[in-house]
């Protein structure tokens, strides 16, 4: 069964760690994390030992509060978007190796020696990595005809080809001479959120109506050709093997189900069955609005009918249309979960600024309450990678539930934090690029 994260942009460096966890049935059913004396005590434990660090470098990368991750790293060399250039540097050092004079929209892409990005015209560049010189340029498909930027969802590397999604779709040029090898034009003009997998790839896109819809496409990662559409409204991929477990948006004021999920047949896309669970009076205000899945259970959050949320965990073997067998109450919003299964935690993100570890055998939770909200946060194997929308980043240790190092950072718009080889962290917030030291007691 693989259920691990699809390849994309978004979670080069993240991990969803791999072993099974069984959370038990007798586990306390409806926890209220509503204690604030636990919650200072486990604070001030936290940061009694809290060291503060400064990055090692930090880099310009000209657009403020970008949506998108401007950098890309191979072989300790950083490649990062500098404003009106691509700029290489040392990736220990932040010593510049060279610029390459293009305004990049998109973030660099690195294979068998060479970048490859597209710029604000709307042009694919493929560039030398260890010279920064160009072996040639071309105007992608969907480049505006007009004046205006060009500004593509994404660049991706496969099989000797660049795949550029943009808002004509999607187009693969061939690496060796730039030249384009197959086009898919999508509906409407918002481009498609894709996934590659297996020769496959997953575009969704909104889709107009009565009510707006997000299909899925199954799409030739060869051949560019549609093989088949998903017109249920898609929320999330789950699992992709040996079918797609696609987790839905649910529609509707009436009495249903919180999490429902369609099993496809990969091939075809064809429904081979639907899962539904967890009851609810109201679908539209009680329906999972998110949804993680590892070896031995689906998690979901749903909105709490008296305010906050709940957590509800669903086993794989659960008998289709029951509840959830544990459900756990939040008196704050969840904003984000994230499962750490080789450390029997799942990491919980709550709108007004905790921060908590739940121990998926014994339900037992380990708060830390800062005084600015979260923006995100990301479980780099035994560490947890906090921005807080003040511009702080702290570093928690999962196993201790302790924080280690706090960073005092540009912004608070933090994207993915990665690490690299050398025990470092990579991370782009606001208009800057840093790499921050980890604190000693903490090895990636």
């Amino acid at each position: 069964m693989n259920y691990s994260k699809l390849l994309n942009h978004k979670k080069i460096g993240s991990v969803l760690l791999a072993s099974a966890v069984v959370l038990s049935a007798t586990a306390v059913p409806y926890s209220a994390v509503n204690a604030k004396a636990a919650t200072a005590a486990t604070q001030k434990q936290s940061n009694s030992n809290v060291q503060t660090l400064k990055p090692v470098w930090e880099k310009n990368i000209g657009k403020a509060n970008s949506a998108q991750i401007s950098y890309t790293f191979s072989k300790g060399i950083i490649y990062y978007n500098a404003g009106t250039s691509l700029a290489a540097a040392d990736m220990k050092t932040g010593k510049t190796k060279w610029t390459y004079k293009a305004t990049p929209s998109s973030a660099p892409v690195v294979n068998s020696g060479y970048v490859f990005f597209t710029d604000n015209t709307g042009r694919l560049h493929k560039v030398n990595a260890k010279t920064g010189k160009s072996t040639w340029t071309g105007k992608v498909y969907g480049a505006p005809k007009s004046g205006k930027a060009y500004k593509p969802n994404g660049v991706y590397y496969l099989d000797k080809m660049m795949i550029v999604n943009d808002s004509y779709g999607l187009t693969a040029y061939d690496i060796n001479t730039g030249k384009l090898k197959w086009k898919s034009e999508a509906e409407g003009n918002s481009g498609y959120n894709i996934e590659i997998m297996n020769g496959l790839i997953l575009a969704s896109s909104p889709v107009s109506g009565a009510i707006t819809t997000n299909y899925l496409y199954g799409i030739d990662a060869y051949t560019g050709k549609v093989e088949w559409t998903y017109k249920g409204d898609f929320k999330k991929v789950l699992q992709t093997s040996p079918n797609l477990y696609i987790a839905k948006n649910n529609n509707g004021i009436d009495d249903g189900y919180a999490l429902t999920i369609d099993v496809l047949e990969q091939a075809t896309g064809k429904v081979l069955k639907t899962l539904e669970y967890q009851p609810v009076q109201f679908v539209e205000s009680e329906s999972a609005q998110l949804v993680e899945n590892t070896a031995s259970n689906y998690y979901f959050v749903k909105r709490a009918q008296e305010g906050g949320s709940i957590l509800g965990v669903v086993p794989h073997n659960a008998a289709n249309h029951s509840a959830a067998v544990t459900s756990y109450k939040y008196d704050s919003e969840i904003t984000g979960i994230e499962v750490a299964e080789s450390y029997n935690t799942i990491v919980i993100s709550l709108a007004d600024g905790r921060l908590v570890l739940k121990n998926t055998k014994t339900g037992k939770d380990t708060v830390t309450k800062y005084s600015s909200k979260i923006s995100r946060f990301d479980i780099l194997y035994n560490t947890i990678a906090i921005g807080l929308a003040d511009g702080r980043m702290v570093v928690k240790n999962i196993k201790t539930g302790k924080d280690a190092a706090s960073y005092k950072l540009g912004s608070g718009n933090f994207l993915e934090t990665m690490h690299n080889e050398s025990n470092r962290l990579i991370v782009q917030t606001g208009s800057k690029l840093y790499l921050v030291p980890l604190p000693a007691g903490l090895k990636l």
